[in-house]
């Protein structure tokens, strides 16, 4: 304990350094940006996708799926309708290998099992934009990032407006936004709400299973002397859902509650950040009663050197998380377990020539119980000319086993396992864009795969391999009209070369819409391929089949309504698990 209270001095007298180091010279933008170095030299070699409030109200977005189901690259799989749990795979990889952040600090449940984030939590009604990087990025971001990294990003909000709306199977949605100016301060209040009676997760079933999900947002936006800002946001989120397993399970529920506190002191291209999150999971059935418990502690601090042809980004980041798992019931069993991680990194940009730019990173990672690790990234990108440009990448990243995973236990057998060593991962990309068409084909390795057996966490021996291919093309076809194509082909399998699960060979998403002053219409096609899946009663390999859905979204003024697979596609995603048919929805907006 003493050591990590003298970790802990180090750290804060590292970032008081940090904040004395460097005087007020110029103004700073009114931004958050995810990648700790210069937005536009970075996403210039990497593959980066920006999802802005503007889509996500186009297509009456009100959930994470919803709003990113067009993004190339990404295979979303949901364990039923809106409100239970969804997984993303990202480029072919593994549900566990995307790092989950909020205005750049790691947001992520330490209490999960195998480290996944459930993107079905309903908190959309309070997010600005998402970002997504399907890069591994260790040496930007931190471990977990193996196949990518989604970044959620809050205020400030900046309008005064109610909206209300009402759908299939009794669906209620709520949200309010207000701003005001106090003195020098600018506060920022979103307020969400959305329930529905549901439908049954089970294909079979005849019990609805309904949820409601709530949350709250408050940003401030602090100018300072000398131009500086001080940015705090606060979101509480409250979910509840019914769940099903094999059968109809009127009693099963689960609770998902969590609170994030996040405050950013941005001074002369200085940034010091740090991020508090908490959770609180609880899932009943009868008198079976699991919690999980967590909490994580993030500081981080960057400087950002801005010379005549490069951006020099060194930081420091600092990392404490604990989690309780907690069986009551038939069994009764708790664990509580903890860890740090303190890391310093340096990411550059460097402008060679008008044509020509080079981005580049390195980052040490000193985590409890492991020896320090390394992850490196090289990107280039060059222009041949206006409607021509090549890129390239080479990156890594670790993904390191969970606390459940190293130190979890219950009376049901299972005991972690802590001399689990980290997964490795490391992609090469090769992208080019030929006027409105960007194409990139990839491939990465995965070594130290972490799997369940034995009751048990263990490493497997041997590489993993996904590689794949992904092609966008964004055009407009009158001043009124727009059409966005994309297309992805990918192929997964595991050291023994088996394909991998819930994977589809093809994904196509397709957009089209029209926009004048009175009004807009959208129209959504997603395409998911055939791939493999678990069945749900013998948990034997499972061939399943493609499906296809069309989404239509119609605006009027402050009037807009939605048709959700309006072919009435009847489908199970996974296997065993019940999807909504067509449904409708209607909202009216009220701004003032």
């Amino acid at each position: 304990m003493c050591s990590n209270r003298r970790l802990m001095y180090k750290i804060l007298l590292s970032l008081l350094f940090v904040l004395m180091a460097f005087p007020a010279k110029a103004e700073l933008e009114i931004t958050i940006y995810m990648m700790r170095s210069n937005t536009d030299a970075t996403t210039a070699t990497t593959t980066y996708d920006y999802v802005d409030s503007y889509q996500i109200s186009s297509t009456n977005s009100t959930d994470f799926v919803q709003a990113v189901n067009t993004v190339t690259g990404l295979s979303l799989v949901q364990s039923g309708p809106t409100g239970q749990n969804v997984s993303l795979f990202m480029r072919g990889g593994d549900s566990n290998h995307t790092l989950v952040t909020m205005n750049g600090l790691p947001i992520g449940d330490a209490s999960t099992t195998n480290g996944l984030h459930d993107f079905g939590n309903n908190f959309m009604g309070t997010i600005s934009a998402i970002e997504i990087i399907k890069n591994p990025s260790g040496a930007l971001v931190g471990p977990n990032s193996i196949g990518g990294v989604v970044n959620f990003v809050t205020g400030p909000v900046y309008e005064n407006s109610l909206t209300v709306g009402y759908g299939s199977n009794n669906t209620k949605k709520f949200n309010a936004k207000t701003n005001t100016i106090i003195n020098n301060t600018s506060v920022g209040i979103m307020i969400d709400g959305k329930a529905s009676d549901g439908i049954s997760v089970m294909p079979t079933g005849t019990e609805a299973d309904g949820y409601n999900a709530k949350s709250i947002s408050v940003n401030t936006l602090t100018i300072l002397e000398n131009n500086a800002q001080l940015k705090a946001n606060i979101m509480l989120n409250r979910n509840n859902s019914d769940l099903d397993t094999t059968q109809d399970d009127l009693d099963y529920t689960a609770d998902n509650n969590s609170n994030i506190y996040q405050m950013h002191y941005d001074h002369n291209n200085t940034s010091v950040a740090y991020g508090y999150s908490e959770y609180d999971r609880t899932y009943t059935n009868g008198t079976e009663i699991d919690q999980y418990n967590s909490d994580r502690h993030n500081i981080l601090a960057t400087h950002t050197f801005v010379l005549d042809t490069m951006d020099l980004v060194p930081g420091i980041e600092y990392e404490h998380k604990s989690a309780e798992f907690t069986n009551r019931g038939s069994y009764n069993s708790s664990v509580d377990a903890w860890e740090y991680n303190t890391a310093y990194f340096l990411n550059s940009n460097w402008r060679a020539s008008d044509d020509l730019i080079i981005s580049s990173g390195i980052r040490q990672d000193t985590l409890e119980d492991y020896d320090d690790y390394t992850t490196l990234r090289f990107g280039g990108a060059y222009t041949v000319n206006d409607n021509l440009t090549l890129r390239s990448n080479w990156s890594n990243s670790v993904r390191t086993p969970t606390l459940y995973e190293k130190y979890g236990a219950d009376n049901y057998g299972y005991k972690g396992n802590p001399n689990l060593d980290v997964e490795r991962g490391e992609t090469v990309d090769l992208g080019v864009t030929l006027g409105a068409l960007d194409v990139v084909y990839y491939t990465t390795d995965i070594d130290n795969t972490i799997t369940y057996a034995n009751s048990s966490y263990t490493n497997v021996a041997g590489v993993s391999t996904r590689q794949g291919v992904e092609a966008n093309y964004n055009y407009a076809l009158t001043d009124e009209w727009t059409h966005n194509l994309g297309a992805h082909w990918s192929h997964a399998e595991d050291a023994n070369q088996t394909t991998l699960l819930r994977r589809p060979k093809w994904t196509l998403s397709q957009t089209l819409a029209k926009t004048t002053d009175k009004y807009s219409t959208t129209v959504v096609h997603n395409y998911r391929g055939e791939h493999v899946d678990l069945d749900a009663s013998t948990y034997a390999r499972k061939d399943m089949s493609a499906v296809s859905t069309v989404d239509i979204h119609h605006r009027v003024g402050p009037v807009t309504a939605s048709v959700r697979n309006i072919l009435d596609e009847q489908y199970e995603q996974p296997d065993g698990y019940n999807q909504s048919g067509r449904t409708f929805e209607i909202s009216y907006k009220i701004s003032f």
